[in-house]
């Protein structure tokens, strides 16, 4: 299946960029009393130093995770992990002073630090804490904070899911336009709430709060930043993989504005390329959901969506047939992106198939979702799918094609996985796909010439009335057919992908073509041989008579001239189906760097030419070609043999043909060999087979799928 992908998916984080995030900063959200107006809301400019924010956001961030201590190894989450490291906080380890007490934090040093308002080291402690939920996008703690007695939770999540549980009031007007702002310039950003449940009478009432208690009625404190940093190598797999007719997506639990700005960054979307967001708009209360297309540029809406596709459509098909690189061909000026919430009001109102292969970027996608956005691909075309955690399981497993970056437990449902974290898996996946189906292919129609061959062989011996020397029969079956059989699949893999994918068709065009057409040749040579036998002044027809032949040695029934020729034609056509079958063309290397079969190869031919050209001598007597009775030789001018020969089954008494008819036996057979090879060179995977191809998609059209790149 890897070697006829068509669509590759990918994670975002931690596949294409980076594994770890980057901490950047905290904004904090201020409210201000506004008096007779009422509160508000507004963002104070973002601090990198945490030590530096209020009480209640460092403590929010030094406790809202879930980040466990393994000896000196901070175990978690990776964000989690980051944010609690910058925070510069320790967890106690050993035991704890109380039963309730999930974890112990200690704040650090804080008496050196110039503007500081804290003094001294302060001591926190998690009693309460609900575990990141893809589908709430939020995770909270209830924290007693022991200098004052009083109980706080917070909550960390999503930014878009935290506006909606917060109270309005701590909500700032421009809080969209901020969060669009960083997500635009690649950060991940999450958002912290915070209410104060007052001093802590009974901790074990609030172990027992549900988790809606514990999580409603908070007000927004700040906005965690991190930097999501792509790999080195990402940019250059991607477009390896679009040079290689790959249409390649992004689906990601992040921010649709955070995934535009990524794509762009790894030439997933074109740096010209309009990008149109669809979201759901859920302003209008108890109206029927609306989705809205917004140009992420200037946040204008697109009322249009499907003309502008429309319209774009026609240019690419335009470009397809003017321009020769198919990255130049494919590659669209306008791109969708989707929130999952879109997705959804797509999947629900049977739209999504109409826009599927429009949508590069999917965004907030839940491990349910990325499963669902797959299987759609998946009935379009062939899908792979790159992760590297927990959350892609679900969709690695459901892909055509998956593969893991990873050790963890998405390499364990994963098809493939590899240690290397680079994007360049992936095309080294398609790389060794494609060679393999090549291959496969080939190793089909070496047998399956190898069959034809065959049977062209039985039908003339038996046509004539012999059997071709029992040395032969050994030869070809076990030496020629099975080593050159195991010697075709061992063709090394092309070094880059080439712009199209090998056929999978046993019995198609392409397949049929270079199998009818090695058949035709083989046939018709072989035959002309035999006529050309039956021309010679020395030849004698009709010589077989069962009265002079010993017709219970049926193994020597091809001490003739005729089971000679069918013998050595054969056999180079045998051997020459291996190199006509191993031409490396787009998708395997040089025909010469297959080693195995290039010295194979060359030993066969070099064999059988001694056989046609030689002298009697030790090895064409084993195949009782062109040898006879020791005495006959010796009539011929040959010196006598030293080995023993069986005696021949002929009048005559041998099978040596004349200098100039070997001669021109090997010629022949030589111009069947290379006729052979530039049928398939030039004709089937050449320029000729090109041009007809182009001229039937013209006249009948052609159904295959072009994605957009």
């Amino acid at each position: 299946m890897a070697g006829k992908v068509q669509v590759f998916c990918f994670d975002k984080t931690g596949t294409l960029t980076k594994e770890g995030l980057e901490y950047f900063a905290v904004q904090e959200i201020q409210q201000t009393n506004n008096g007779n107006n009422g509160a508000s809301a507004g963002f104070v400019a973002e601090e990198t130093d945490m030590s530096r924010l209020p009480n209640v956001a460092q403590v929010g961030l030094a406790a809202c995770h879930a980040v466990t201590v393994m000896g000196d190894q901070l175990i978690g989450n990776p964000v989690d992990v980051e944010q609690f490291r910058a925070t510069d906080w320790e967890i106690m380890q050993g035991e704890r002073d109380s039963e309730l007490y999930l974890d112990t934090l200690i704040s650090p040093f804080l008496e050196s630090i110039d503007g500081s308002d804290k003094l001294g080291r302060r001591t926190v402690h998690v009693i309460k804490r609900f575990e990141f939920v893809h589908a709430r996008q939020s995770m909270s703690v209830a924290v007693l904070d022991q200098a004052t007695g009083h109980v706080h939770v917070y909550v960390k999540g999503s930014f878009e899911r935290l506006k909606q549980m917060a109270n309005s009031a701590s909500v700032p007007s421009n809080y969209d336009s901020m969060t669009a702002r960083w997500a635009r310039e690649g950060c991940y950003v999450l958002a912290l709430a915070h209410k104060n449940l007052g001093p802590a009478d009974d901790l074990a009432a609030v172990t027992r709060m549900s988790r809606e208690q514990i999580e409603s009625g908070c007000d927004l404190v700040s906005l965690l930043l991190f930097r999501n940093k792509l790999k080195e190598d990402t940019a250059s797999a991607i477009m390896e993989l679009k040079g290689g007719d790959t249409r390649t997506v992004m689906i990601t639990g992040d921010t649709a504005l955070t995934g535009v700005y990524i794509a762009r960054q790894c030439g997933m979307v074109s740096p010209s390329a309009r990008v149109i967001l669809g979201d759901v708009d859920g302003n209008s209360a108890g109206a029927e959901p609306l989705l809205v297309w917004r140009d992420t540029a200037d946040d204008s809406v697109v009322d249009d969506i499907d003309r502008l596709l429309h319209s774009e459509r026609q240019d690419i098909d335009d470009a397809e047939k003017r321009l020769g690189n198919v990255v130049s061909k494919r590659t669209p000026s306008i791109e969708l992106a989707v929130t999952a919430a879109a997705f959804d009001h797509l999947v629900a109102t049977n739209a999504i198939r109409r826009y599927l292969l429009d949508i590069r970027i999917f965004a907030r996608m839940t491990p349910q979702g990325k499963v669902e956005c797959v299987q759609l691909h998946m009935e379009r075309a062939v899908t792979a799918m790159c992760g590297d955690g927990g959350n892609d399981c679900g969709a690695l497993r459901a892909a055509h094609v998956g593969l893991a970056l990873s050790d963890s437990e998405a390499s364990i449902v994963s098809p493939f996985s590899s240690s290397n974290r680079s994007i360049h898996s992936c095309v080294t996946l398609l790389r060794e796909g494609r060679s393999g189906l090549a291959t496969s292919i080939a190793g089909y129609k070496f047998l399956i010439n190898y069959g034809t061959t065959m049977s062209m062989l039985e039908i003339v011996q038996f046509y004539f009335s012999v059997i071709v020397p029992q040395a032969v029969w050994i030869m070809i079956d076990s030496f020629i057919t099975v080593g050159l059989c195991i010697a075709v699949t061992q063709a090394q893999t092309a070094r880059k992908l080439a712009p199209s994918r090998p056929t999978a068709r046993l019995i198609g065009a392409h397949t049929l073509a270079s199998i009818w057409g090695q058949t035709a040749i083989n046939y018709a040579f072989l035959y002309g041989m035999m006529g050309l036998l039956f021309r010679q002044s020395w030849f004698r027809c009709h010589e077989f008579d069962s009265r002079d032949i010993d017709t219970s040695l049926w193994w020597l029934l091809g001490d003739n001239y005729e089971a000679e020729v069918i013998s050595l034609v054969c056999m180079f056509q045998f051997v020459n189906a291996a190199a006509v079958y191993n031409f490396g063309y787009r998708y395997r290397r040089a025909w010469i760097t297959n080693y195995i079969l290039a010295v194979l190869y060359a030993g066969f031919i070099s064999a059988i030419s001694v056989l046609v050209l030689a002298n009697p001598n030790r090895f064409s007597c084993m195949f009782r070609i062109n040898c006879g009775n020791p005495d006959t030789l010796v009539d011929l001018g040959y010196s006598k043999p030293s080995w023993g020969i069986s005696s021949y089954n002929n009048p005559a008494g041998h099978n040596v043909m004349p200098h100039k008819f070997r001669w021109t036996l090997w010629g022949l057979c030589i111009v069947n060999i290379v006729l052979c090879l530039a049928w398939e060179k030039f004709v089937v995977l050449g320029p000729v087979g090109r041009v007809v191809k182009k001229l039937w998609v013209e006249r009948k059209g052609d159904s295959k799928l072009r994605v957009k790149l």
